[in-house]
């Protein structure tokens, strides 16, 4: 059985630092049910120093399962500060006071973390997620570099975005280690856009867009099927109730044929409800493409008139907009010579069926390529 730690060994640093130590050594977790993943990350580290069955206790009421706010039928686990902490059976790993010094230290150490990486303005990245590694094609993620200078005081925020296997919190390992500069990266892609929609032939094809009517002939023609099968099958259940109360109760036969009509009429019952069903999920289909087509219209004027609404947008508002119209935003692994980290961007909504290079900073070479296709579902 693995040991997170015993007396005499170094004290428990950073959750990262002992996963990394962890893998650097060889020592891996046993797989179990769906987890395929051999490498302790962080969180799971920390569950592990935090759970004091290891130091020969069982605790009962830790954690307790409460209502998501807003929600009809969502739960989630939420841990308790009292519970109660009783003996166990088994045998301790660690020591009672090592156990109590380790809880010392990871509380500690959380108050360190939500000093220095909250950002109390609470900053909006705009491409978090939406910005892939260039290595293992994880989300990258943004955050903030804190320095301070030799006399105590801060440098200047820095703002970048880093792949979030980077520091294995999430038991990936990924050895992409580039903080690439936000602000900047964010200019390129809204130029890249402000460019796109400033080309003539791209700006028809977006209007044309608009004006294009959403086809729904199949949609509305499976929903008249199933509507015309319905009413079938309640003239089917209408007569098998007449049949059912016609009935001769002297008819030596009565009982069989009550139990016949009565299964006759279970049956449809039954087929009733399968397309009842289906009509229902068709609808759905059908209210879920026309409010496509309208989010789609709105994304396509607000592209039409993008340099001047974008200009006017707070942090919220872009990222709401680029979460709906970017699917995903490539970079290379190096910054090129001529300052560029952007290599592509694919669209959410399909404008065009090939691919579109642009320039970008008057640049005479053509760095950014944009894929403005839609990948298939």
């Amino acid at each position: 059985m693995f040991r997170p730690w015993k007396a005499g060994c170094r004290k428990p640093g950073k959750a990262n630092g002992i996963a990394k130590y962890l893998e650097n050594h060889g020592i891996h977790k046993i797989a179990r049910q769906n987890g395929k993943n051999p490498l302790f990350d962080a969180a799971l580290i920390r569950r592990i120093i935090q759970n004091p069955v290891y130091s020969g206790k069982i605790s009962y009421g830790r954690r307790r399962t409460e209502k998501v706010h807003g929600t009809r039928n969502e739960y989630r686990q939420v841990k308790k500060d009292d519970y109660l902490l009783v003996d166990g059976l088994h045998e301790a790993l660690v020591s009672e006071e090592v156990w109590e010094q380790a809880q010392v230290k990871v509380a500690a150490q959380a108050k360190k973390y939500e000093k220095v990486n909250r950002d109390k303005r609470e900053k909006i990245h705009l491409l978090s997620g939406i910005l892939k590694c260039p290595v293992c094609g994880a989300g990258m993620y943004g955050n903030k570099s804190i320095k301070k200078r030799k006399d105590g005081s801060n440098y200047k925020d820095f703002y970048y975005y880093g792949c979030k296997h980077r520091n294995m919190t999430r038991g990936h390992k990924c050895d992409y280690k580039k903080q690439v500069h936000e602000e900047m990266l964010d200019a390129s892609v809204a130029e890249v856009i402000s460019k796109l929609v400033s080309n003539p032939k791209f700006s028809d094809l977006i209007r044309n867009k608009i004006n294009m009517e959403v086809d729904t002939s199949a949609l509305d023609q499976e929903i008249e099927n199933y509507k015309i099968q319905l009413r079938k099958l309640y003239h089917n259940k209408d007569t098998i109730l007449s049949d059912m109360d016609s009935l001769d109760y002297e008819d030596k036969h009565y009982q069989r044929r009550k139990t016949d009509l009565e299964n006759h009429l279970y049956k449809t019952y039954d087929k009733i409800d399968d397309a009842e069903e289906l009509l229902v999920s068709a609808k759905a289909k059908k209210r879920s493409l026309l409010a496509d087509k309208i989010t789609g219209d709105n994304i396509y004027k607000e592209l039409v008139f993008f340099d001047k609404l974008y200009a006017q947008m707070n942090e919220a508002e872009k990222r709401e907009f680029l979460s709906q119209l970017v699917d995903n935003v490539q970079i290379y692994e190096e910054r090129k010579e001529n300052g560029q980290w952007l290599k592509s961007i694919e669209f959410k909504l399909l404008i065009i069926e090939k691919e579109f290079t642009l320039s970008l900073d008057n640049d005479t070479q053509n760095e950014t390529v944009c894929l403005l296709s839609r990948k298939a579902q």
